[in-house]
């Protein structure tokens, strides 16, 4: 498991650090004070630098487009520009938007090597784009490099995604690594989740999450028509409800948002065993009164699967679930502990299960 984390030159951090890093780790804090940026790291440093982590990244937050703007590539020639292919900005990975030749940001963890990221100048030798900068990352996991083009303005260029993944991945396979956002596991990842749970044999923990909701869900079914998939906003799942003698199906999507972000949940977990899960605001669309059994749903699949989790939120209620969870069940205390963000400081305040309890009952404002 990853122990510590750090980070320099990285969005707006300069340099910071999270240690004493535990099974199931809740990062709390003010808004914009980085909490989805150390998520992101740790997916960037779990899959050994991979290119397709920032440019997802970058898509999650807006920061750019299959088509940049003129203005994205101005040393470019108008004819060379619209031939392109332009991908996702990864100008402001860098900190203070430093985006020139010589900046440099480094994502490191005890067990994960570091991984750094460095603007530079094209060289004649390399396999890229001689009119663009190239962004050189370099992988200590795996003792090897990979150069790609990029505009002025930090614009992936000729942006193919098997391009960089069949040169990166011609290593041994990473552990798995889910990114659980607000929009995520949605459509075809959903499904594609859902087959993974079929395949191993584990779709009836999906339908107990449920029923933290729902008692009387009994079923999940997944349409396999294309116009199924495509009418459905929730990829044409539907769930078979049993109780007071009737049975019906009825649509994920009419029981709220609660329901599908459950549903995604348990998935995730699913397919992030033996690796590490991560999840944006974990309490999104769940009411407090489920906040516990959430909790230990997820701690106990972790220790289950071998799996690390990072989660972030800003509930208070969140984090007295968690009190709650540990409180009751003391042989899980030692798997969860929380941080606190803040960029004043360059670390982490690290709490404990018992710092929880205390300032849950105490009612201390620690996020």
């Amino acid at each position: 498991m990853l122990r510590n984390l750090k980070l320099e030159k990285y969005r707006s951090f300069d340099e910071y650090e999270l240690s004493d890093l535990s099974r199931v780790n809740l990062l709390v804090g003010k808004n914009d004070c980085g909490k989805t940026s150390l998520l992101e790291a740790i997916h960037f440093l779990a899959l050994r630098g991979d290119p397709m982590v920032l440019a997802e990244c970058a898509g999650r937050r807006g920061e750019g487009a299959d088509v940049a703007p003129r203005s994205a590539a101005p040393s470019l020639a108008e004819a060379g520009a619209r031939s392109r292919q332009v991908g996702p900005s990864i100008a402001r990975f860098f900190f203070g938007h430093r985006f020139e030749p010589g900046a440099t940001l480094r994502v490191s963890g005890d067990g994960h090597g570091c991984v750094s990221v460095g603007v530079r100048l094209p060289d004649e030798a390399d396999d890229v784009d001689p009119s663009a900068f190239n962004l050189l990352i370099e992988s200590s996991a795996l003792g090897t490099n990979l150069a790609i083009p990029v505009t002025e303005n930090g614009y992936m260029v000729n942006y193919r995604r098997q391009r960089y993944r069949g040169r990166w991945f011609d290593q041994p396979s990473p552990p798995p690594v889910q990114f659980v956002a607000l929009d995520s596991l949605d459509g075809e990842a959903l499904r594609e989740a859902w087959d993974t749970a079929l395949k191993e044999g584990r779709e009836t923990e999906a339908i107990e999450a449920l029923r933290l909701l729902h008692d009387d869900v009994e079923s999940i079914v997944f349409l396999t028509s294309d116009a199924s998939r495509t009418e459905s906003g929730r990829a044409g799942v539907l769930l078979g409800l049993g109780g007071d003698g009737r049975r019906e199906r009825v649509p994920l999507g009419s029981h709220g948002d609660g329901m599908h972000r459950l549903l995604a949940l348990s998935l995730a977990l699913v397919r992030a065993a033996g690796g590490i899960l991560l999840i944006d605001e974990i309490d999104t669309a769940l009411h407090w009164t489920v906040m516990d059994d959430m909790w230990r749903l997820v701690v106990e699949t972790a220790r289950k699967s071998s799996m690390q989790v990072f989660a972030t939120t800003h509930s208070f209620d969140c984090i007295r679930g968690l009190s709650a969870l540990v409180e009751s069940r003391p042989d899980l205390a030692e798997e969860v502990s929380i941080h606190k963000i803040g960029r004043s400081i360059r670390k982490a305040v690290h709490l404990d299960a018992e710092d929880v309890r205390v300032a849950v009952e105490q009612d201390i404002e620690v996020r």
